[in-house]
């Protein structure tokens, strides 16, 4: 059995239907969805997220995951750094975080997915909360069980948990968890090598590939997967090795030319993980 590929519509922008129809170009069976029709996919409502399933049933493709904001936030009181949220907030006061829970896993439901992202509380300093004892995180497991949804940890570095052995502790504790291994995230965090991929291979479940290359400001400039300078060579033969078959999920945040850097991407990645991808 062959891995797949996911696209996300939302690279392309609010219009689910022209990503949609890329993938159909592409050959790529499977979306990720993160936002539409200029919200999120928590805040949309249950029409609008019924219509984004009534599109890609007509194509004849899948939701393979809901890339949801869940634990990329914190206290009221806290103030985060700049962070990407994708249109949700990033505080959150406490008593509300499990309705968002809920919500995310009624989503996937609507969606037809049954993966879901999480994250581990933006790094705020002082304020930083701990997610391996949030007595949230129970609840959101034991929810998603009885869902049939697997919660599904990314290694985020605006995050507390990002670095190998972070994860690993994590993931050990809560054997209901999975991980959402973003390889350009790892690469970030100083551990983009072979033996890092090794350690966290069997508990990956669904795989974010992006590209860049480092910026004179400091920053990054996003290309194409296999563009810029995360190793990949020297990483999916060895996730390949224990999980042959994974999605790897098309994350460019190329502005520019996104449709280039998918259709390149998507190339990259079949050619780049041993036996190909569907």
């Amino acid at each position: 059995m062959q891995g797949i590929t996911v696209l996300n519509p939302d690279e392309l922008g609010q219009d689910p239907a022209v990503g949609m129809d890329l993938a159909l170009v592409l050959g790529v069976g499977h979306l990720e969805i993160r936002t539409a029709y200029g919200s999120n996919a928590l805040v949309l409502s249950d029409a609008r997220l019924r219509e984004i399933r009534r599109l890609a049933d007509e194509r004849g493709l899948r939701v393979a995951a809901l890339a949801s904001p869940l634990w990329k936030w914190c206290r009221p009181e806290a103030v985060p750094g700049r962070v990407d949220s994708f249109g949700f907030p990033t505080q959150v006061p406490a008593d509300d975080r499990a309705r968002w829970v809920d919500r995310a896993l009624a989503v996937a439901g609507i969606l037809g997915t049954d993966r879901v992202r999480v994250f581990s509380h933006l790094s705020v300093g002082e304020e930083t909360e701990t997610f391996r004892d949030d007595p949230l995180l129970t609840y959101a497991l034991k929810a998603a069980e009885r869902a049939g949804v697997r919660l599904l940890l990314e290694n985020e570095p605006v995050c507390t948990i990002t670095e190998p052995a972070q994860l690993l502790e994590v993931l050990r504790e809560h054997t209901g968890l999975g991980l959402w291994l973003d390889l350009g995230n790892l690469y970030e965090a100083g551990h983009g090598t072979a033996e890092a991929v090794e350690a966290l291979a069997p508990y990956v479940e669904y795989v974010h590939a992006k590209d860049y290359v480092p910026r004179d400001d400091g920053r990054k400039r996003f290309v194409a997967a296999g563009d810029g300078d995360v190793p990949y060579a020297d990483l999916l033969p060895v996730l390949h090795r224990v999980r042959p078959v994974l999605p790897y999920a098309l994350e460019t945040h190329v502005r520019e030319t996104p449709g280039e850097a998918l259709t390149r991407g998507a190339a990259f990645l079949r050619g780049a993980v041993p036996g190909g991808l569907a």
